[in-house]
């Protein structure tokens, strides 16, 4: 039950990001005129930290983050990254799809990376490890 709720939270922590993440795009895109690969760049950029320490302590229960989960879900977040911008400047480029489609076709398939690669890796527990099979081999 409880990994339930913190898929739900994730998804709502998620949902929420990209409403801001879009804002904030429209604002660097639109407003002050940035280049698109730029603006989703550091739009994105600004998400995954915020979105880190909210997750860290909200879904997963964290009292204070750490390095090391930071830096896995900055890995992980970089290849949702990828995934986005490839997505969102690759059809901006390739068609006449308006970058509001982009941006949502590249934020789904990197909520599904996002999605492997958080409860998969960077919030994982370690599997317990068996002393006694490693003390001893030819048991």
């Amino acid at each position: 039950m409880w990994q339930s709720r913190r898929v739900a939270n994730w998804f709502v922590l998620g949902m929420a990001a990209s409403l801001v993440e879009f804002g904030l795009l429209r604002v660097l895109h639109e407003t002050l005129g940035w280049t698109l690969p730029v603006a989703t760049a550091v739009a994105a950029e600004v998400l995954i930290l915020g979105k880190f320490l909210i997750a860290d302590r909200w879904v997963f229960n964290h009292k204070w983050p750490t390095w090391p989960r930071l830096l896995r879900y900055h890995g992980a977040s970089a290849g949702a990254l990828v995934v986005y911008w490839l997505v969102i400047n690759g059809l901006a480029a390739l068609t006449d799809l308006p970058y509001v489609v982009g941006f949502v076709l590249g934020t789904g398939a990197a909520f599904t990376w996002s999605l492997l690669t958080n409860f998969l890796w960077v919030w994982a527990k370690p599997l317990p490890r068996n002393v006694n099979a490693s003390d001893h081999p030819g048991r």
